[in-house]
């Protein structure tokens, strides 16, 4: 073929793949959340997907497959078509400790997705009953020691549970896990008393403890969210380096083509600066941050480490 014939062909091939992308999406998107509805990633998607539907106009399905501590919904994007019609949004126990925690996970939390964007971190808060008479962690924990044993909820191998059982290894207490597949599922026996405390991110616990129905006593990021600026930490509430933060983030199946990742990275970071959204993120106590596809990459691969030590301290077992 003549040279000049070649620089044609090439020419449309890099113009070509970039079209691709712009008339993308043209039919509705799923948006895959791996925990039940009413949780802190149903209600983060549900704000994002309500400013993201401005953007792409051919609509958004969230939809919601809980179960085995995020593995089922996760593996069922990883196993979708990477076309850029599913995507997830996904934690740091779905995308990351999962890994750690079931070796024999039918998907590879690296390997079988594309990163987006990281969202924001997953700062806890320490929960109670109101009906426990206590204000603070310390005075939490003095209460549990007189009693022969309480109950903790939180979703089996998740960053919950192990700030909950780093709880009762630095103090020294009984107590015993009550799984709950979400935090929209532990609420309702939270609120009644019949489990003593739940480490529950921002999202989900603000809304209940300033509504009354919870006491907030802590949370477990290094510093205070600026969400929740009167809440101290677990470090200001006398637990030495009691930090516990997980993230949440968008992906897609792996080998989605680049032009719709950068599309979708792009859109959703917008989508986060909204300002209409940014006034539910702060009422919400989620701390939107942002980032290249790159960047959360990294940011995946190297929280592996840290969450693998946590486990090994805490001893936290998946089953």
């Amino acid at each position: 073929m003549p040279r000049l014939s070649w620089l044609i062909l090439l020419g449309a091939v890099v113009v070509a793949a970039p079209g691709g992308a712009q008339d993308y999406p043209n039919r509705p998107i799923r948006w895959v959340v791996p925990f039940p509805a009413g949780g802190p990633t149903d209600t983060l998607s549900r704000i994002l997907a309500a400013t993201l539907g401005d953007v792409w106009k051919a609509g958004i399905i969230i939809e919601n497959k809980g179960g085995a501590a995020g593995a089922i919904g996760t593996d069922f994007a990883a196993k979708a078509a990477p076309d850029g019609y599913t995507i997830q949004l996904g934690t740091q126990s779905t995308n990351a400790s999962n890994k750690i925690f079931y070796p024999n996970l039918p998907y590879d939390p690296i390997k079988d997705f594309e990163p987006l964007t990281l969202l924001g971190t997953a700062c806890m808060a320490l929960v109670i009953p109101n009906s426990i008479p206590a204000n603070t962690p310390k005075e939490l924990v003095e209460w549990i020691r007189k009693q022969e044993g309480v109950a903790y909820a939180a979703a089996t191998g998740s960053s919950q549970h192990i700030a909950a059982e780093l709880l009762a290894k630095r103090a020294g207490l009984k107590a015993t896990l009550v799984p709950y597949r979400g935090s929209a599922q532990a609420q309702p026996d939270l609120i009644a008393g019949r489990v003593a405390y739940m480490f529950d991110n921002l999202p989900s616990a603000l809304p209940q403890a300033r509504s009354g129905k919870v006491k907030a006593l802590a949370q477990t990021c290094a510093t205070r969210s600026p969400s929740a600026p009167d809440l101290p930490t677990m470090i200001e509430a006398g637990f030495p380096d009691f930090v516990v933060d997980g993230w949440y983030g968008m992906f897609a199946p792996a080998k989605t083509p680049k032009p719709i990742v950068d599309k979708l990275s792009a859109d959703i970071n917008t989508a986060l600066k909204d300002p209409q959204s940014l006034e539910k993120w702060k009422t919400l106590g989620f701390d939107p941050i942002g980032s290249t596809p790159a960047e959360f990459a990294k940011r995946q691969k190297d929280d592996l480490a840290y969450w693998k030590m946590m486990i090994e301290y805490t001893g936290v077992k998946a089953e």
